[in-house]
């Protein structure tokens, strides 16, 4: 509970009587006051406590702030009475805070927190949520009322702004009582952190941090109605934190935060990316021998070569990352581009190929010079448009479903996905396993872990995204090409042998042949995430024309 300390300015004896003689002069200092309150995901020690009398989402110089003590308590002096509740908090909580719920062991990864103007005596990750929706012109009940509804809570006599650390004791996340529910809103409160947590480092550096929040805040979202809809028993929902990650690839963030910023209004200039793929410098086709691949110098040849291409951003010479819109056709849709090599010939099979290919991203960037270029190789988990409509894990014969989604060939078993790459290659002699042989060693990148069902209308997150992001910091469209090389994709991989599970590598974390060939790609096996951004990777490569 926050409490206000006014204070008035005193006047002497002398100048009192002096006044009404009416000599002297000056005038009267405005009258201040203090707010105090509490920061927890757990109660967060070391975290910038702000009044954000600018409205610009940060603490900014000037404005009363305090640094979180022992049991996240703060207290802001200075205050112009009146001001403490016409302003929200805004919290920064840097990766050295000590979190409650992890005595000794400090948060991490930096993230926000906030709370709506007036509602300053307990600022949490739930209040955040509320504070969002604030903000786009709801009022306060309304905004606790629909975050409640996330949380499955109907008891009006729990608040979000109140400590549920405190008013949850011991129990359990159950609806028996009160308790109960707070402790369930805890649950959940970590959830939130742990969202905003993985995607805030990729964008916290931009200048809007209004729109910085809101991306982040969706996601959060996202992670609570996953969280709700599989709850292990309906009647007893319970809000696990366990591997789910709401946040999409650092390009995702920015081609979403980019478009909030209205920067799809301003695509005007059209460019185009040509792609290519090579062994080695070995030309690469369906019913093309190619040899030397891998560890044990491999021959043989390609089967299929299917990859889908998003977060397509250009970049200037300032090192500012400016977003393409792609153009909409039938391999492109969403500023998703599904770039197809296999011309259903040689050892790539009718039965799942097209004839047709596509081997060039075309769309509409803002006008300007560029000197470099990023983006993922992967499906985005929704669209970056207003519309934010499911690509990854969406139902591939709904009518809203893009044709390039559509492919029976690129679909993914992990609950309705995509695989973002089916490249498959088959050597002249079979494949070895521990028991038995087999004739094709394939790489099917796409997203594990899954939770949530695309078919139902729920939306999908997964413990590991496995989606790789690269960039070039030199790159001309104009003469230049990005090569996949295969050479380097199985660099670390025996392509005559497979130790077990699924044929090649499938993106299981448990999988023998996956280590290799996340090497190559530059992604963690264990959270599915991108390695330093994709900095070291060489499948990726830029040739001339």
């Amino acid at each position: 509970m926050h409490t206000r300390s006014t204070l008035f300015a005193l006047t002497t004896l002398a100048s009192a009587l002096l006044t009404a003689c009416g000599g002297g002069g000056g005038g009267s200092e405005a009258v201040k006051t203090s707010l105090s309150g509490t920061v927890a995901d757990g109660y967060l020690t070391g975290a910038t406590v702000c009044l954000d009398i600018n409205g610009s989402g940060v603490c900014d110089s000037g404005e009363p702030s305090a640094i979180t003590t022992a049991g996240g308590k703060y207290t802001l002096t200075g205050i112009t009475a009146g001001d403490e509740g016409k302003h929200p908090i805004v919290v920064s909580v840097p990766a050295t805070a000590i979190d409650s719920d992890n005595p000794g062991g400090t948060v991490g990864k930096a993230y926000f927190l906030s709370s709506p103007a007036g509602k300053g005596g307990f600022v949490s990750p739930l209040t955040t949520l509320v504070q969002q929706k604030v903000a786009a012109g709801a009022s306060v009940e309304a905004a606790e009322g629909a975050v409640k509804a996330l949380l499955s809570i109907s008891d009006n006599t729990v608040s979000l702004f109140s400590d549920y650390v405190a008013a949850q004791g011991t129990a359990v996340q159950t609806d028996a009582t009160a308790a109960g529910r707070y402790a369930r809103a805890h649950e959940a409160a970590r959830v939130v952190a742990a969202s905003l947590q993985a995607g805030y480092e990729a964008i916290q550096s931009d200048a809007d941090a209004k729109a910085v929040h809101k991306v982040l805040l969706a996601q959060a979202e996202d992670a609570l109605t996953i969280q709700k809809a599989t709850a292990a028993d309906s009647t007893n929902p319970s809000f696990s934190t366990a591997g789910v990650v709401a946040a999409d690839s650092p390009n995702a963030l920015k081609k979403m935060l980019a478009f909030e910023k209205g920067a799809a209004a301003a695509a005007t200039q059209a460019v185009s990316i040509d792609f290519d793929v090579t062994a080695g410098g070995q030309p690469v086709a369906c019913g093309v021998a190619l040899t030397g691949l891998g560890t044990q110098a491999t021959s043989g040849q390609v089967k299929d070569l299917r990859f889908y291409i998003s977060n397509v951003l250009l970049i200037d010479a300032q090192g500012r990352q400016v977003p393409v819109t792609l153009d909409e056709n039938a391999n492109q849709s969403r500023d998703v581009a599904l770039i197809d090599f296999e011309d259903a010939t040689g050892k790539c099979p009718t039965s799942t190929g097209t004839a047709a290919t596509h081997t060039a991203i075309t769309g509409k960037v803002a006008p300007g010079s560029y000197v470099g270029v990023t983006m993922t190789l992967g499906v985005p988990v929704r669209s970056a448009d207003a519309d934010k409509l499911p690509l990854n894990h969406s139902d591939t014969t709904a009518a809203t479903t893009p044709a390039l989604l559509s492919s029976g060939a690129m679909a993914w078993s992990w609950q309705s996905g995509r695989k973002f790459s089916k490249i498959e290659f088959v050597p002249d002699a079979p494949i070895t396993r521990p028991s038995g042989t087999t004739t094709t060693w394939n790489v099917h990148l796409g997203s594990t872990g899954c939770k949530g069902d695309p078919t139902k209308g729920v939306v999908t997150a997964c413990t590991n995204p496995n989606r790789m992001d690269f960039s070039f910091a030199a790159f001309n469209a104009g003469t230049q090409k990005i090569v996949l090389d295969l050479a380097e994709l199985f660099r670390y991989s025996n392509l005559a042998y497979d130790g077990g599970g699924a044929a090649g590598c499938m993106s299981g974390s448990t999988d023998p042949e996956c280590p290799g060939i996340f090497q190559a790609l530059q992604i963690d096996l264990a959270s599915g995430l991108p390695i330093n951004g994709g900095a070291a990777q060489k499948v990726f490569a830029v040739r001339a024309k």
